[in-house]
Parts: C-alpha cells; sequence; structure tokens
C-alpha cells in the first residue's frame, strides 16, 4: 500500500510518501515499508524509486539477518567448547555435571 504520512514524530520532520513492500513466499507474508518524499511522481518513476529503495532495503534487511544468524551460531559454538571442558573436568574430578538444557 502507499499512504501520505504528515510530519508525526521528530525522526519524521517531513511530509513523507510511506509504501509497503509485501513480499509473498510459500510459508509466509511479510515486507518492509520505505519511504519517498512526499510528492506527485510519475508512474515509472514511482516504479523505479521503490524498486532502487526496496531493493537497497532489503540487502540491508538479509545483511542484517545473515550477521545475527552468524552471531548466533557463534554462541552456540562457544556455549557447546565450554560445555565441553566443563564435561570433562566434572568427569575428572567424578563429580555431577549440571547440564543446561536450553
Amino acid at each position: 500500500y502507499i499512504k501520505g504520512q504528515p510530519p508525526l514524530e521528530p525522526w519524521h520532520k517531513e511530509p513523507e510518501l510511506v509504501v509497503w513492500v509485501g513480499i509473498d513466499s510459500p510459508h509466509t507474508v511479510s515486507g518492509f515499508g520505505i519511504t519517498l518524499p512526499l510528492k506527485e511522481y510519475a508512474p515509472d518513476e514511482l516504479k523505479k524509486l521503490i524498486e532502487e529503495e526496496g531493493t537497497s532495503q532489503f540487502e540491508e534487511i538479509i545483511a542484517k539477518h545473515d550477521a545475527e544468524r552468524k552471531k548466533s551460531e557463534d554462541l552456540a559454538t562457544r556455549k557447546k567448547e565450554a560445555e565441553d571442558v566443563a564435561r570433562k573436568v566434572a568427569e575428572s574430578a567424578g563429580v555431577e555435571l549440571l547440564e543446561d538444557k536450553r
């Protein structure tokens, strides 16, 4: 959808044209919003701007998701390494290992 947005918040100092870009996939529907200056656009101009800004923001979203996934994977790896060391220490000391089931 497209709607006009007046300057409502401190970070929205100028009126904007808000465009919601929907992404359909087999298992979900998601999307994100982009903002453009509020003015009249020729149809081809608007389509080109939406495509350019949408592509740019989508690439940023994917990069952020990839960085968060890598951070999560790194944390899981470090946790497993720490648990392996704790398991060896507990076994050699003959004490019970308290495992985190999360």
